[in-house]
């Protein structure tokens, strides 16, 4: 790997969601920065959505699905790590980066969650980039960087590989979603989200 390459490897971030009109919770749709894995962790495990992520947390045992889903659009900013985007759809694509993003939800607790992160993050088959436990902390969303002779591949069969790899080593289910090129990524509070070494380097 060229780490000199690392570093300009870039993906849109995106503000806080709003109210539309309707009063209905939205994700935005238009990028206010590009940036970097490095920063993305910094992001993650600095005390910036902190609040955000203790407060959804606190909220799992009885807030119901439609108000958890809102209160992390309205309170969390996102990444699309695939790629930089003029507008957060598929036809707006304007570069597209080596990442893909694995969702994994549904976990039974914070504990198999973190434990998860850890495995995943060892894989010695895939390249992973940053791997942290998602926002209501029974989830894990696993940054893997693609190798260089599959970026240019159908963004599908890509993330259908490595769907299988996951299901055949793991023996748990991706998140179907992530197989959007577009498909944006809560950027949580984690201080114990891992980053590829490689992304320090200069």
């Amino acid at each position: 790997m060229n780490t000199e390459d690392i570093h300009t490897e870039q993906f849109s971030v995106f503000p806080k969601g709003y109210r539309n009109q309707k009063g209905v919770a939205v994700l935005a749709a238009r990028p206010q920065q590009t940036q970097t894995i490095a920063w993305a962790f910094d992001y993650i495990t600095s005390a910036r959505a902190q609040w955000a992520t203790e407060t959804l947390r606190s909220m799992a045992g009885t807030a119901a699905d439609g108000e958890l889903s809102d209160f992390k659009k309205l309170n969390f900013e996102t990444a699309t790590f695939c790629g930089t985007f003029s507008y957060r759809n598929a036809r707006s694509l304007l570069t597209r980066s080596p990442f893909m993003v694995l969702d994994i939800d549904d976990l039974s607790s914070t504990d198999e969650a973190r434990q998860l992160q850890q495995q995943l993050a060892a894989d010695g088959n895939v390249e992973t980039a940053l791997c942290f436990v998602s926002p209501k902390g029974r989830g894990v969303k696993w940054v893997v960087r693609l190798p260089e002779w599959a970026r240019y591949d159908d963004f599908k069969l890509s993330f259908q590989a490595m769907q299988q790899h996951v299901g055949f080593h793991y023996g748990i289910a991706v998140d179907k979603s992530g197989s959007d090129v577009c498909r944006t990524c809560f950027l949580p509070y984690d201080p114990e989200c891992y980053i590829n070494p490689i992304y320090f380097l200069r």
